[in-house]
């Protein structure tokens, strides 16, 4: 595991974990993440593209992985597609013990063609 992250222009701290259990997502073996964390925490404020000042959450990279562990075993088609990435946009609810508990999230996240085994968290959005 990667710790601390690395930040990525305006969009914060990208933190890469290799997955404490594999998942099955589109007929690939997921064992490895990117996560946006403060873009997942904080949001992108839409004029400028930056990080809002206040946190609408106060997930951790640990949360983030039991989001990415409902995945497995899904089949999702694709929302957008960039290149050799896919983009998807994913109702979920929260797994995660707290306030956000079974609450509706939008996930964002990519794939890659030519590295199968990775998952790329862009953001997950309160859907409420």
């Amino acid at each position: 595991m990667k710790k601390g992250g690395q930040p990525v222009g305006n969009r914060g701290k990208v933190v890469e974990i290799v997955l404490k259990k594999a998942i099955m997502f589109n007929d690939c073996v997921i064992t490895k993440a990117r996560i946006e964390i403060d873009h997942i925490n904080y949001g992108l404020d839409p004029k400028t593209g930056s990080l809002n000042k206040m946190a609408r959450t106060n997930f951790s990279v640990g949360d983030i992985e039991k989001f990415l562990n409902l995945l497995d075993g899904e089949y999702l088609y694709t929302d957008d597609h960039k290149g050799r990435r896919s983009r998807f946009r994913h109702k979920i609810d929260c797994p995660v013990p707290g306030r956000f508990y079974q609450k509706l999230f939008l996930m964002i996240f990519e794939t890659d063609y030519d590295k199968s085994d990775e998952i790329n968290t862009i953001t997950i959005i309160p859907g409420w």
